[in-house]
Formats: structure tokens, C-alpha cells, sequence
């Protein structure tokens, strides 16, 4: 027989007491019988369990986190309990991976996961609170925030007002294949934007820290503030800098994520993960961490930063890739397709420097010259292929 409890339930009793949760959800439970307060939170626990919705406000989640840890302390003194079933154990589990969830997001996160845009547009798009959208034609375009973050600047020409930028609001920065960007922040931090990236941050940082969301690749020189650490967050990492210089290349069709430090200091955080915290990585210059997203694993080497940061100068220095790793990163500069015939041929290595400034099909034609393999051109369309033998 199941032996009645005199104390008062909490929230964190339905992960223990399936019996409990069951009288919950059908309404079972009087308001007396809990903590004062509790019987809402639990209750909504269980909908959003049973949901996938996310129906906590902070200071829920913030008591949560306490409560959860605190449960799992009991729940480990009274292994011996008969009661605690199958049934149980499940919604700990689901409870847990919900929480996990709901605490791990930043409002910048979820901001990120909401904005949709168009990717195959040939302009830059500066996306302003209220949808309000600057097309800029530029292809290699800069904007400038003020210190206030009340007035933007646009290739030095134009000049318009960001209105107003409340906490919690942001801007969003999209450029597409075959342009690039430089965004002076107004903390004046500086990013420059690859091809196909996109940067969500707000116009004036709040006082405790300073976040931007990258999807893409960007190199950022952020201004030292030892107050405030600048955050850099992607979909599956993030970067926590006082003031340095690093490249950062998280595009959301690929697997891993690299981080190229070029000087000053770096630390990745990786996602939260059900039965741990988040994983921890310190880099220091001169270092390549490669973040596989799969397994959450980070493997570094020593790399020269130059041969990963010179496409903001408009060259690249390459050492030893392979002709699939270079002509990904080149059909994204030029907004190009490039394929090959002869799929064999994407083994190849190849170093050497590349200007950025001629044409997909000229800096192709380069490498050719050096290597056993011959380009072609149709439209946007250029083939990679062995040599023809001449007839």
C-alpha cells in the first residue's frame, strides 16, 4: 500500500510519483494540498510535457533548475521506493530534456530561430525592428552603428535613423552568396560578414553583456571590455571573448563548426547536454578548434590565421586543401556553382594564393595551371575536369 505523505507537494514531485501526476492532470489535487504557488507550475509542467510547448516564465525556469537538482539528490536516497515505476522515471526524463531545453536558449536564440528570409536575393537586406527592411546593392558594403546605437550609416553615404531599440529588440544583417559586409557595432566591435551570412544583434547592448547570433561566417575583432564579455552564438555553439580577433565559420548546411583565434583569447561552450553541463574549450592564438555537431566533440590544431581570416582582404592563402574544401568556399564568395566531372578530383590538394578580385572562373583557371585538371563555364555554372588530351 502506498503510504501518505503529510508535507505539502511541489513541483518536482511528478517526476517521482507517476500516481501523483496522473490526479494532477485530471484535476484531482486541491490547491491546499501544495506549496503555495506550486499547483499552477506543476500543472504546467505536465501540459508542456505532454505539448512540447514552452509555457514557463523566467523566474519558473530559474526555480526549476534549483528544484530539479534537488530532486535528483532525493530521488537517489530513496532508490529502494517500490513506487517509483517505469512511468516515473519517463517523465524525469522528458522533464529534464524540457528543461534543459527552455534554460539553455538566450532571447537572442530564440529571436534567431523566428526570423525567415529570402537567400537567394542578389542585394543585402538590413532588417530593422518592425520588419523594416534596407536594401543595400552594394557588394562589399559597410555599415556603422552610432554609440548610441540611434543612427546607422551605410557606405558612408546614407544615413538613417534605427528608431527605437528596446531591450530585447533586435537588427539582422543578411548577405547573400557573392557579397560581403562590415558591421561596426556600437560598442565598436567590428564584423566582417563572408558570403551567405547572417548576424542578428541588438543596435545597443544591454548593460550586463553583449550578444550577437552568427549564421555563417564572420570574423569579429571585438572592442576590449573585461565587464562585459562579448558572447558569439550559433545554432550548436558558443563563443565567449573579452577582446580579440578570430574567425568564426558556422554555416547551417555543414557539420562542424571552425573556429580560427588570431590573437588575444577564446573560450567555446558547447550545448547543454541531458546528463551534463555544457562542454568548455579554451583556445589560444594560432589555433584551429573544429566543433563536430553530431558528437559534440572539439579537436585543435596549430594553423596560421592568415590562410582563414585574408578573405576580408580579398585573397586566400592555402595550404594543403583539397580542391571540394576550395571550391565550396569560392562558389559561396562568388555566389557561383562550381562541380566537378570527375568526383575523384576533389582529393586534390592544392597550395597556393588566390585573388579574390578576378573572377570564379579566372582564380580557377589559376589553379589549373598548376594542377592536372582544366575549368569550363556555362552560364553560372563552372566544371572542374581533367585535361583533354589535345586532339
Amino acid at each position: 500500500m502506498k503510504e501518505e505523505s503529510n508535507h505539502p507537494k511541489r513541483v518536482e514531485d511528478i517526476f517521482s510519483d507517476d500516481v501523483f501526476s496522473e490526479q494532477l492532470l485530471n484535476g484531482d489535487i486541491r490547491e491546499e494540498e501544495f506549496v503555495e504557488g506550486e499547483r499552477e507550475f506543476a500543472s504546467n509542467l505536465l501540459s508542456a510535457i505532454g505539448a512540447d510547448k514552452e509555457m514557463f516564465c523566467a523566474d519558473q525556469k530559474a526555480l526549476l533548475d534549483k528544484r530539479i537538482i534537488a530532486s535528483i539528490e532525493r530521488s537517489k536516497r530513496i532508490k529502494t521506493r517500490a513506487w517509483l515505476s517505469s512511468a516515473a522515471i519517463l517523465f524525469v526524463v522528458i522533464g529534464l530534456s524540457l528543461f534543459l531545453i527552455l534554460h539553455g536558449r538566450s532571447d537572442i536564440s530564440d529571436f534567431a530561430s523566428t526570423v525567415s528570409v529570402e537567400n537567394n536575393l542578389n542585394f543585402t537586406q538590413l532588417i530593422l525592428p518592425g520588419k523594416k527592411i534596407i536594401r543595400i546593392e552594394t557588394p562589399e558594403s559597410k555599415i556603422v552603428y552610432s554609440k548610441n546605437g540611434n543612427e546607422i550609416k551605410i557606405d558612408a553615404q546614407k544615413e538613417i535613423e534605427s528608431g527605437e531599440n528596446p531591450i530585447g529588440s533586435y537588427n539582422t544583417i543578411v548577405v547573400p552568396y557573392g557579397k560581403r559586409s562590415r558591421v561596426i557595432l556600437s560598442d565598436n566591435s567590428v564584423v566582417w560578414l563572408n558570403s551567405g551570412s547572417k548576424l542578428i544583434y541588438p543596435a545597443i547592448f544591454a548593460q550586463e553583456k553583449r550578444e550577437v547570433f552568427l549564421d555563417g561566417e564572420a570574423l569579429f575583432e571585438v572592442a576590449p571590455d573585461k565587464e562585459h564579455p562579448f558572447h558569439v552564438l550559433t545554432r550548436s555553439l558558443e563563443v565567449k571573448v573579452l577582446g580579440t580577433v578570430f574567425d568564426l565559420c558556422a554555416y547551417s548546411e555543414d557539420s562542424t563548426i571552425n573556429t580560427v583565434l588570431e590573437h588575444g583569447s577564446v573560450e567555446l561552450i558547447g550545448k547543454k547536454t541531458l546528463w551534463s553541463g555544457r562542454s568548455t574549450e579554451k583556445m589560444v592564438p594560432g589555433r584551429l578548434a573544429i566543433y563536430n555537431i553530431s558528437d559534440q566533440t572539439v579537436v585543435q590544431k596549430t594553423v596560421n590565421p592568415k590562410d582563414y581570416t585574408s578573405w576580408k582582404d580579398g585573397y586566400l592563402v592555402l595550404e594543403k586543401k583539397s580542391l571540394e574544401s576550395i571550391a565550396k568556399r569560392l562558389s559561396r564568395y562568388y555566389n557561383v556553382s562550381i562541380e566537378f566531372e570527375n568526383p575523384e578530383l576533389g582529393d586534390e590538394i592544392f597550395s597556393g594564393y588566390l585573388d579574390l578580385k578576378n573572377s570564379a572562373f579566372q582564380v580557377l583557371s589559376m589553379i589549373s595551371e598548376i594542377m592536372d585538371v582544366e575549368v569550363v563555364q556555362s552560364d553560372r555554372v563552372i566544371r572542374i575536369r581533367k585535361k583533354q588530351s589535345p586532339v
